[in-house]
């Protein structure tokens, strides 16, 4: 405490222009506040930020990795910027104590200087029911374009996917109600290996679901700045409603004016993306268009991953619009990741991609479909902490 300055919460949040990846510049710097648990998903983890660095172009990109630790034996919280001595060893840690976060220090470091990205590692240490505030208050103070949070849960070797501590679910559905910009949750399975690929030797096929609505013109976004890595092929699915079955896939009542009228400015904005998307394609061999046209929501959706199961990664909206994503619809453990993310993680998907769910800043500090029960009850626990 002599040391480290203790993280206080923010008074109001700073004003800063870009909280979202979607922007009409794309020149400009992106900003990306990533966090971790522990030294087991880093390789993953620095992985997808190289290959989320596009090219050398405009500003490039700015990470700030931040190293997630429980606090059990004080109240308050420590947020450690950790600095470096000419020797290349974090100054805080002399005699190997600590060394799964010095560990967490070193590996960016050595990505810092390989894939020449500006890298920021600290460490923020707090009780469970406080972790939140601290990643929303570091992307405020940073002014980060988005959160990347790891999943809950990790992979075994067999494969499946199992909780390894249930207390980084609330986490991750409390940033999701909180933060200040856009939020994506990672499910690790093992995108480029289990070590460090450099840029020179990044190859991997990354597939973005686009149904519609702001999440998934998010997560097109992401994928475009990945597409500009030399070592990266992005698909682009667009899934369309078959003419024959215009309004019986689902039907849908929607009581909520305000949500008709963003329903239609979404599906206008929608429209121009993918004229755009389909231009850029026309010229680029790194961006491939596929527009699939469902009758069956529930079948055709499943063989058109079953095409791509091979890919290393899904980006996919957390909520996607249009009325195929609502007939997929189902009642899952996991409502963090939408109807998509749940989708592509289930025992029964064909392909063990990695995926990033990604969730749009809407300036309503509000999450829809986390479910209103569940929402109140992380209100409730927050006020309870306070």
């Amino acid at each position: 405490m002599a040391v480290y300055k203790p993280a206080r919460r923010a008074k109001k949040e700073g004003e800063y222009k870009h909280r979202a990846v979607e922007r009409e510049n794309t020149n400009t710097q992106l900003r990306i506040l990533t966090c971790f648990h522990g030294a087991g998903s880093i390789p993953s983890m620095i992985n997808l930020l190289e290959a989320s660095r596009g090219i050398e172009k405009g500003e490039g990109l700015c990470v700030y990795a931040l190293h997630l630790r429980e606090l059990s034996e004080r109240s308050s919280a420590i947020l450690m910027v950790h600095k470096v001595r000419k020797n290349g060893m974090p100054f805080w840690n002399r005699r190997g104590v600590n060394a799964d976060a010095d560990q967490v220090v070193v590996a960016f470091q050595a990505f810092q200087q390989l894939s020449r990205v500006n890298v920021r590692p600290m460490t923020a240490i707090s009780s469970m029911s406080d972790i939140h505030e601290d990643i929303c208050t570091t992307a405020v103070r940073k002014k980060a374009a988005i959160v990347i949070l790891p999943f809950h849960k990790h992979q075994q070797l067999d494969g499946s996917l199992e909780t390894t501590r249930g207390d980084y679910r609330w986490v991750n559905r409390r940033v999701l109600l909180q933060a200040p910009c856009s939020v994506g949750i990672f499910v690790d399975r093992g995108l480029g290996g289990s070590s460090q690929v450099s840029a020179q030797d990044v190859s991997y096929s990354v597939v973005v679901l686009f149904f519609g609505g702001p999440d998934d013109r998010e997560a097109l976004a992401y994928g475009l700045r990945m597409a500009e890595h030399p070592g990266i092929v992005l698909t682009v699915f667009r899934f369309v409603v078959s003419p024959e079955r215009v309004g019986e896939i689902v039907n849908v009542e929607v009581s909520n004016n305000n949500n008709e009228n963003q329903s239609v400015k979404n599906l206008k904005s929608d429209e121009e993306i993918m004229s755009e998307i389909r231009k850029i394609s026309s010229v680029d061999e790194s961006v491939k268009f596929v527009e699939k046209q469902i009758e069956n929501a529930a079948v055709d959706v499943r063989s058109a991953i079953e095409e791509v199961r091979r890919s290393n990664l899904f980006l996919v909206g957390r909520m996607p619009g249009g009325e195929i994503a609502l007939a997929i619809r189902e009642n899952s453990e996991c409502p963090e990741l939408g109807p998509v993310g749940s989708l592509l993680i289930s025992p029964e998907s064909s392909t063990k991609a990695s995926v990033l769910v990604i969730q749009q800043y809407n300036g309503t500090g509000i999450a829809p479909d986390l479910g209103a029960a569940e929402t109140e009850v992380l209100t409730s626990t927050d006020k309870d902490s306070d």
